[in-house]
């Protein structure tokens, strides 16, 4: 797939963050009807772990200069993400998705497959995914839990005690996180964490068994966020899940917040998803997310 005439790429930088926000709220204004993609999200977007936009990020401007297009390549996954001002035909978003499954290829950190998300109605965006090989995998929630404000800690787990992570155990804790969701990514890195906000549960033993990172509250509503949450294998059926995230919720009512939110895989093998529901979490929007098997692209590289 070829850009129309007179559109070329570049590679962002920090001086055009804001710009590439409007590019995402008018994506978000179209397809979900309100806005939820925040600026410090872009700039996690261009310099998180793992991340280098000299090579991994591109913007497509058009003949009058106008940023039209952003695709984003994250380690994680890893994941394609590929935005076309509403209105622009398929060639944007398609031209960006075929840059990204190179790049992945390039990466060639081991994996052969790669990943992408589209909100549910955006149609053109699904059918570009479609064409160039992705399939559907699972269903990702935003979902939110309004605050009354008298939420209150729930009880002790035996065996462990919930507390604030201190900053020395952040690299421990994203160590945990790895193991609970089986990757490398490095969540310690995470630029938007806010420690005062991050959570674990200790073992007798001095093990980590559980860790909440949560980060910058919302810019636009100020709702909290829980941006991890796993437990370790190895501590897993003493509900120490349940108990890190009443004990976030219980901190951000005290903190004066109206609601707090997170995401989360609907087919979660630990049932994540029935435990937030359990919580009084709500689904707000959800979205597609899909895979692509690239063994057959790397072969040929």
């Amino acid at each position: 797939m070829r850009l129309p005439g007179g559109y070329r790429t570049e590679r962002p930088t920090m001086a055009e963050v804001d710009e590439i926000l409007d590019l995402v709220h008018a994506t978000e204004d179209a397809y979900l009807g309100h806005r939820d993609y925040e600026r410090s999200e872009v700039v996690e977007a261009l310099t998180g772990p793992g991340i280098d936009p000299d090579v991994d990020s591109w913007l497509v401007r058009n003949s009058d200069g106008r940023l039209v297009g952003w695709g984003q390549l994250y380690p994680s996954g890893p994941f394609c993400d590929a935005y076309a001002r509403p209105g622009e035909g398929p060639a944007v978003q398609a031209f960006l998705i075929d840059l990204l499954l190179d790049r992945v290829v390039e990466r060639a950190d081991g994996k052969t497959v790669a990943k992408a998300g589209a909100l549910q109605t955006e149609e053109q965006y699904i059918g570009i995914l479609t064409d160039a090989g992705f399939e559907f995998d699972h269903l990702q929630a935003r979902m939110a839990r309004p605050l009354d404000g008298d939420e209150q800690p729930p009880g002790p787990v035996p065996g462990y005690t919930v507390r604030p992570m201190r900053p020395e155990e952040l690299a421990a804790g994203g160590g945990v996180l790895r193991a609970a969701f089986g990757d490398k990514h490095d969540y310690a890195a995470t630029p938007s964490l806010v420690l005062a906000e991050c959570l674990v549960a200790e073992a007798e033993s001095g093990e980590l068994g559980g860790v909440l990172l949560g980060s910058e509250p919302s810019e636009i509503t100020g709702e909290g966020w829980v941006k991890w949450l796993g437990v370790h294998p190895d501590h897993r059926r003493h509900g120490l899940a349940a108990t890190l995230l009443a004990t976030a919720i219980a901190a951000n009512a005290g903190l004066g917040r109206k609601s707090v939110g997170l995401g989360v895989n609907t087919n979660s093998p630990t049932k994540a998803f029935t435990l937030y529901e359990r919580l009084g979490f709500t689904v707000m929007y959800q979205a597609n997310n899909y895979r692509k098997d690239l063994a057959s692209r790397m072969a040929g590289a």
